[in-house]
């Protein structure tokens, strides 16, 4: 909120991949485990784009990795707070 009211020229990027991937492979280099308690981020998912909108922010969904760069320039030359998130594969090992 602070970034979109001060009109900040802040870009947010945020790599999604629907749970909390780095610390589940800490977890299993330190325990040896592969079993986790909520450390996924999905039912329901995030939605990053919506919740950024809501407070004001223009956001962008990238889906694929051509899509990273025209994203990364849009959002740069409009010189105001932007969100943009990346989707990567989820899950533990993906």
């Amino acid at each position: 909120w602070t970034a979109a009211h001060l009109k900040l020229p802040i870009i947010y990027v945020i790599v999604n991949n629907r749970s909390y991937r780095i610390l589940k492979e800490r977890l299993v280099s330190m325990r040896a485990t592969d079993r986790f308690t909520g450390m996924d981020l999905r039912d329901p998912d995030i939605d990053f784009t919506g919740l950024a909108r809501s407070l004001g922010m223009p956001a962008e969904r990238v889906t694929n990795p051509e899509g990273i760069v025209p994203a990364l320039r849009a959002a740069l030359q409009a010189g105001s707070p932007r969100l943009i998130e990346v989707m990567v594969a989820d899950g533990f090992g993906s």
